[in-house]
């Protein structure tokens, strides 16, 4: 009876590890300003200056990196990484409209993240990541469509034009693998097209990261670079339950219970035999 009740301690505790939900970061816990978004801007770099100073939601850190810079006679902020907004703009195909998703808000919420260019994400923990929902942003979409309004680059091309971003899954200095997903493919007979809606971007194939950096190519770029702008918009990163220290803890002690009594089961046969 000892044992089988030791037993059953033991298993309620494996299997409250393994119930434990999955973390999804939906970044309903940041407060967006004003303007609609945060890019990084901290309001107190002058020109020639720049900052990277990573922002959390969840115990997940984002990579941001923002400056100010002069070019005859104007400054100009920068900035690539991350921001995050609850922008609601379909329309708008001019840069200054760049961080809003092309859907219209986030995933079933209002704030989401925007990526720009050389895009990190960090987790507390070596974990998996099982994904996250993505979309276009809608300066990113509308370039695609009907080219920038600017003059640097036109719709992409029927039949061979495509845009994606790369996800790179590392764990200390060591790369576990890399997946992609097209944000516009209009190749082959019957293409996809521009992405329009949310979309799952699955990340169980990196296995377990401790961060993944993110990269953008298509087929629209010059001798300087891809000409699509390198942006996607992101929601739901969901993540693979980390067991609490107490709960480890817990468990350790539940496993330790259980074999002394099955040791001490088993030093009684061999006495009796």
């Amino acid at each position: 009876m000892r044992f089988a009740f030791r037993f059953l301690v033991l298993a309620s505790c494996i299997a409250a590890v393994a119930a434990r939900a999955d973390v999804v970061v939906n970044f309903q816990d940041l407060t967006v300003p004003g303007s609609g978004y945060f890019n990084g801007n901290p309001g107190t770099l002058t020109p020639g200056q720049s900052v990277s100073t990573p922002w959390s939601s969840g115990s997940v850190s984002f990579a941001n990196t923002f400056g100010i810079d002069s070019y005859g006679g104007f400054n100009y902020e920068y900035w690539n990484g991350f921001a995050y907004s609850n922008v609601v703009n379909t329309t708008n195909p001019a840069f200054t409209n760049q961080y809003a998703s092309y859907p219209g808000g986030g995933y079933q919420s209002s704030t989401y993240a925007v990526a720009y260019d050389e895009a990190t994400v960090t987790l507390p923990v070596p974990t998996l990541v099982k994904g996250f929902r993505i979309a276009n942003t809608t300066y990113a979409a509308l370039t695609m469509r009907d080219g920038d309004q600017y003059g640097f680059t036109a719709p992409l091309a029927s039949g061979t034009g495509w845009f994606a971003t790369t996800a790179t899954g590392k764990l200390g200095a060591t790369t576990t693998g890399s997946t992609t997903f097209y944000l516009a493919d209009l190749r082959g007979a019957s293409p996809p097209g521009i992405l329009a809606t949310w979309a799952w971007f699955d990340l169980a194939s990196l296995g377990t990261v401790d961060r993944i950096e993110f990269s953008f190519d298509g087929s629209d770029k010059n001798a300087q670079g891809l000409l699509t702008p390198a942006y996607f918009a992101m929601d739901d990163l969901t993540i693979s339950a980390v067991p609490e220290p107490a709960t480890v803890t817990l468990l350790a002690v539940a496993a330790l219970v259980g074999g002394t009594a099955a040791a001490g089961r088993w030093r009684r046969r061999g006495h009796a035999g």
